[in-house]
């Protein structure tokens, strides 16, 4: 009886850290691949533009996962940021009360903006991972 409640113990520990974590470890490898094929990620959201909720969004700061080479990469690829940032202004969200809702005021909630946003990644299961300095 007591190994049970020393497990879920642990379960529910381990559970509660995940939420709080703020990058994950495979955050660095969306990073370098939002930078590197940003046009393709751009594209793959806004074929997805016409049923987005809330829930799929989450948003990463990338000074703490950034590398000096990624940091580079920023700097040649502005027109792209921009291009990905206006994209980005005219897409609306279903909340999680169900109203559509612009993109911007679902990121305003995690105290970014669309001017901070720097790359994004489209994962295969429909998450989009936004970064952010």
């Amino acid at each position: 009886m007591e190994r049970r409640h020393l497990a879920i113990a642990l379960f529910l520990l381990a559970f509660s850290l995940a939420a709080v974590l703020p990058a994950r470890a495979s955050d660095s490898g969306q990073l370098l691949t939002a930078l590197k094929a940003m046009p393709a990620q751009a594209d793959k959201f806004r074929s997805m533009m016409s049923d987005l909720n809330a829930a799929q969004f989450h948003v990463v700061n990338a000074a703490s996962i950034m590398s000096s080479g990624e940091a580079a990469t920023l700097k040649k690829d502005g027109s792209q940021i921009s291009d990905l940032r206006d994209t980005l202004s005219h897409t609306t969200v279903t909340g999680t009360d169900g109203v559509v809702v612009p993109l911007r005021k679902i990121l305003l909630t995690k105290n970014v903006t669309i001017d901070q946003v720097i790359g994004i990644y489209v994962g295969g299961d429909g998450q989009i991972t936004l970064f952010y300095q």
